[in-house]
């Protein structure tokens, strides 16, 4: 299961031919995959931002407590994970439209192992120095984009011109999630689950 992330960050295109050529009953045990890997991302969260801290202009270490910490990530565990599922269950969906084969579970898979850098970037907030982090969550991004594109007419089994209108329907179903997300964001940071700041 965890074997492929080599792969999949040197070697993408052969790694998805070896992922694709699996059975439908070794897809489904890849399941667990995704549910494993979203939690790096907000454990190193909680751990960057309540043990290890960050500053801001100056020598003064912020850190947030650990219980304003616990409700954030849980949200962004489950937000992640939601991304996953979700963008997994409208490839299946959108199968049928690109004469595909598929099931529902083929669709989270693909969506998971092509979130990978993604989760390993997350894993880097261990230790919270912003403008890495950014750079780095910008370069995962990317890198799943590419990944996705890669994917989508290896996995389904369609031509690469479909495939790429498929993926690019993907992706802007993706850009939908991260907008509804991110006002989801701003308004349980302002009104449910505000951090408490510490020195």
């Amino acid at each position: 299961m965890f074997g492929y992330i080599p792969g999949l960050m040197i070697n993408p295109r052969k790694q998805w031919h070896a992922i694709a050529a699996l059975t439908d009953e070794e897809i489904k045990r890849l399941l667990p995959y995704p549910i494993f890997m979203a939690l790096l991302p907000p454990l190193a969260w909680y751990i960057g931002t309540t043990k290890v801290g960050w500053t801001v202009g100056g020598d003064d270490v912020v850190r947030i407590t650990e219980g304003s910490a616990i409700p954030l990530i849980v949200l962004g565990y489950i937000a992640l994970l939601g991304a996953v599922v979700f963008i997994g269950l409208m490839i299946n969906w959108m199968s049928q439209t690109y004469q595909s084969e598929a099931f529902p579970i083929k669709g989270v898979v693909l969506m998971g192992y092509a979130c990978t850098p993604i989760f390993l970037a997350g894993a880097c907030a261990v230790y919270p120095v912003w403008w890495i982090d950014i750079a780095l969550g910008t370069v995962a991004a990317i890198y799943t984009t590419y990944l996705i594109y890669m994917a989508i007419p290896i996995m389904m089994g369609v031509p690469w011109d479909r495939g790429f209108l498929y993926a690019s329907a993907v992706f802007m179903i993706a850009l939908v999630y991260v907008v509804v997300i991110l006002v989801g964001v701003t308004i349980i940071w302002e009104y449910i689950a505000t951090p408490i700041f510490i020195n």
